[in-house]
């Protein structure tokens, strides 16, 4: 039997026993074959000399089915990456896992045959277990149970089939109730694989989110501290309470993010680890297989039910002692450029109010005026120094404020990626900086907003006046040639209708 394993030099009567995983089994090489030659044997029997042979042919490393095996001077068998991975020491022994016995390179050699033989026991098995399903009998009258009871749960014979207990119960052939079932938990199997993909992808979501949130933290940060360098000394100490209080808010939201990433993470090892027992069951004889589904069923129950939740930080902006006066010693008189308007768009007499209508007028097409984005520009040219400017929005919802080179494109649609301009956006509570694929959720409307403009240093940024707050401050970037005002309306439809923007006189503080 030794050679018909392909196993090399084992001349030994018994392998001693095998402990691994909770398994121990003795597994005895040559068998008497006359022993019970008369005896038929039994459904357990058949399944001992399975299990035996797949025990002959498993690597006591990995305990699966040997891949690539090595024979050694001992007579002991390996994988050859699982022997591999048992070396010691600086110098890289290698002692073998079974007796400890000392084994050089030299002396492992590959058993091809051993390799073969695992292949066919991998491949044969499962069809060696289903085989089994013949063997059952009815212990009541000794008949072939060929049938299964889907009420009564239970495998019955042709004489259980026409007893009076069973006569309205649905009964399938044995083959047909397995197929239905394993069909049934492939389906589950499906849906949890389904799952897992959903909540990995949720988990990979929130590890974005998390790493986004410290960005976007450090981004909030460094634009307190230029606000804070336009005011004195004495604003220090407001300034230090403003990053305490954001690095306790980030530090919310990162825990809030870990959180919702350890929950995924739980949940995708809740799925796995019923995925494993789906297909666990889809390998048992039919009647288990039959027997567990419904507790199976049960199980999968809540599982399929739950979605991904994914956590949504967010950082608040405080008001800053002293922040508008310093704007207003940089207000300037702004009014609108009748000659930039797009038609829809109607000007009031001091050129500081612009509203949407719906009929355009007949206006001029000349080369400064908009044809398509519902855009005017501000009548002022900036080239150098310090502005700033407010800009009553009331309850409109889709607004576009900023600045943009004097050269900006008049005519068509003006690109969001383009870089003649600097604009704050918004849509509902949302606000989005052009060119940046940033956004930001504020928890109220803005009515008033104030644009501050440093010419020299690149800079821009954006408040809320009535909570004398920042919305957002981009990074500075080089200007270069003329700057001009920039006043929007997004484009109407059904559920937005363009109300009016109106420019703050200088004197309103």
């Amino acid at each position: 039997m030794t050679e018909n394993l392909g196993i090399q030099d084992r001349q030994y009567p018994a392998r001693p026993k095998k402990k691994s995983r909770g398994r121990t089994s003795i597994i005895y090489p040559e068998r008497n074959i006359t022993e019970g030659r008369n005896q038929k044997p039994t459904n357990m029997d058949t399944r001992n000399l399975i299990e035996n042979l797949k025990a002959d042919l498993t690597c006591s490393i990995c305990l699966a089915y040997f891949t690539d095996p090595v024979t050694v001077k001992c007579g002991h068998s390996f994988c050859t990456e699982c022997l591999l991975q048992c070396r010691e020491g600086a110098n890289e022994t290698l002692t073998c896992p079974e007796c400890r016995g000392v084994i050089k390179y030299s002396d492992l050699v590959p058993n091809k045959n051993l390799q073969n033989l695992s292949i066919t026991g991998k491949t044969l098995r499962p069809h060696l277990l289903q085989s089994m399903v013949g063997l059952t009998t009815c212990n009541q009258h000794g008949g072939k149970e060929k049938f299964f009871c889907e009420e009564d749960q239970r495998l019955l014979c042709d004489s259980c089939l026409l007893a009076p207990e069973h006569k309205n119960h649905h009964v399938l052939p044995l083959e047909t109730a397995a197929n239905k079932c394993k069909d049934k938990l492939q389906d589950i199997c499906t849906i949890l694989q389904k799952k897992e993909e959903e909540f990995k992808t949720a988990l990979d979501k929130v590890r974005r989110r998390k790493t986004r949130c410290k960005e976007d933290t450090y981004t909030l940060k460094q634009s307190v501290t230029s606000e804070y360098g336009k005011m004195h000394q004495f604003l220090w100490d407001e300034e230090y309470q403003y990053l305490q209080r954001l690095d306790e808010e980030s530090r919310d939201n990162l825990i809030k993010l870990e959180e919702s990433k350890a929950k995924l993470s739980q949940q995708i090892q809740k799925l796995q680890r019923m995925i494993l027992e789906v297909e666990e069951n889809l390998n048992k004889m039919p009647l288990e297989m039959l027997q567990d589904m419904m507790g199976t069923l049960k199980k999968n129950e809540e599982l399929l039910l739950q979605e991904p939740e994914l956590a949504s930080p967010c950082l608040t902006s405080c008001p800053i002692t002293g922040l508008r006066q310093v704007l207003m010693s940089f207000q300037r008189d702004i009014t609108l450029d009748p000659q930039s308007a797009n038609p829809h768009l109607i000007l009031s007499e001091d050129l500081k109010k612009v509203q949407y209508a719906s009929v355009p007028q007949d206006l001029p097409d000349n080369e400064e005026r908009f044809d398509y984005v519902l855009a005017v520009l501000g009548a002022q040219t900036f080239t150098s120094g310090k502005h700033y400017w407010e800009v009553e929005v009331g309850d409109k919802t889709e607004w576009e404020l900023g600045i943009c080179k004097d050269s900006v494109s008049r005519k068509g649609k003006l690109s969001s990626s383009s870089e003649d301009v600097r604009t704050l956006c918004t849509s509902g509570n949302c606000f989005f900086l052009v060119n940046s694929q940033n956004g930001f959720q504020l928890r109220q409307p803005i009515p008033k907003v104030g644009i501050f403009l440093d010419y020299e240093k690149g800079h821009i940024a954006f408040y809320d006046v009535t909570d004398i707050s920042l919305i957002y401050s981009p990074s500075n970037i080089v200007f270069e040639g003329p700057i001009r005002p920039y006043f929007s309306f997004g484009i109407p439809n059904e559920e937005n209708t363009p109300g009016s923007l109106i420019i703050c006189p200088r004197s309103n503080q």
